[in-house]
């Protein structure tokens, strides 16, 4: 992994988001003042049960350009039950690395909810559309909302398929009695047949005695979604003990509506911070935070980078300091790279340059026309 500098543009390998719901970033600053469970229940499940074809085309298509001007081509997007269908369109044609998983929950409120049977074909469907760069994942919403059913049919599932949930997300989620007996939300899905070496869980910031070992037995990964933990009030994922363990984490902004930005090199900083707190600041290296959003998470996800890259705007004076820090790559990350991305390529195809995104077709209703009929369609609910 490395960077250079030419002609004013420092040249580096770009971001991986290991945990983005694309559905969710028409959704920004709609779901506020709210821990984990009443933030799904009285908000984003009832918004994403709003949606059209055309509402989840907006959202997909501004989230795609905050990534790719925030230097990400890469990503894990969970969406919603309905419409994948229109976000596997625009990804694949996008150009983007991508996994993509239709959320599967067949249990909680009857107008999000669907029947086993629907999920299955549904996620058939998806995987049909799926091709290119863009590749499926099985993406189950979380233990809350997901019968044994449906994990009895996930575990039967070809194991070679990426898959991922939410994990110890909220302690208001760790008070389900399923969670309790088994001893944690990670034991339980180990007990389900969840975890393994293509599975990814967000979050896990309320592990259980020994959860950690089962993490790292079963090659499982943890995505750290930094911002979104603490804007639900969630807590602090203690990162170096989780690498301390030999855990592969990557880190992710989760969604718009939790995070209120979809620049991973901000979450980024952000977790350098926190961990100097939990773990001290010379436990994680400024290579092994970049390395985490950029390469390990690729491999992980079997993208593949190769020459994928991009380039940030940097002064003279950056240069010069850059040439002589002492941990270059935490001194990279801490540049705001929304405000320097002149540039993105990914697999030789240009994402993103100097304000323009070629791959990707123009909205087809305005943000305002679109965050108007969402809210419509969730008043309809009440």
């Amino acid at each position: 992994m490395e960077w250079r500098i030419e002609r004013g543009r420092l040249v580096c390998p770009p971001m991986v988001q290991g945990h983005v719901h694309l559905c969710q970033t028409l959704f920004r600053g709609m779901a506020e003042s709210r821990r984990l469970l009443a933030w799904l229940t009285e908000r984003i499940w009832p918004l994403e049960a709003s949606h059209t074809p055309e509402t989840m085309a907006v959202s997909v298509i501004l989230g795609l350009r905050e990534l790719f001007s925030s230097g990400c081509c890469g990503l894990l997007d969970m969406g919603s039950v309905e419409h994948s269908s229109v976000t596997a369109r625009i990804l694949r044609e996008s150009g983007a690395r991508a996994l993509l998983g239709n959320a599967l929950m067949d249990m909680g409120p009857s107008f999000i909810a669907k029947p086993l049977q629907w999920l299955q074909d549904e996620s058939e469907r998806i995987r049909k559309m799926c091709g290119d760069r863009l590749g499926y994942a099985f993406t189950p919403r979380f233990v809350l909302s997901c019968s044994d059913e449906l994990w009895g049919w996930l575990a039967g599932e070809d194991a070679s398929i990426h898959r991922s949930t939410h994990s110890s997300e909220a302690a208001g989620e760790m008070d389900d009695p399923a969670i309790r007996a088994a001893g944690g939300n990670v034991h339980l899905l180990g007990d389900l047949g969840f975890l393994g070496s293509r599975t990814v869980l967000a979050h896990c910031v309320h592990l259980m005695p020994g959860e950690l070992g089962a993490l790292a037995r079963s090659g499982t990964a943890v995505v750290h979604c930094p911002w979104a933990n603490l804007k639900l009030g969630s807590g602090i994922a203690d990162v170096p003990r989780m690498l301390g363990t030999g855990l592969r984490v990557l880190v992710g902004s989760d969604g718009g509506a939790c995070n209120n930005d979809l620049d991973v090199s901000s979450d980024l900083r952000l977790a350098m911070g926190l961990s100097s707190l939990t773990g001290g600041p010379e436990k994680v290296a400024g290579g092994k935070w970049f390395s985490m959003a950029s390469r390990e998470s690729a491999d992980f996800l079997g993208f593949g980078m190769g020459e994928d890259s991009v380039e940030l705007l940097i002064s003279q004076q950056e240069t010069d300091e850059l040439c002589s820090c002492e941990d270059p790559w935490r001194y990279i990350l801490e540049l705001p790279w929304r405000d320097r991305v002149a540039k993105l390529t990914c697999g030789g195809t240009v994402l993103y340059e100097d304000g323009v995104f070629p791959t990707l077709p123009p909205p087809p209703l305005t943000t305002g026309d679109a965050r108007s009929k969402v809210l419509d369609g969730m008043n309809r609910q009440a």
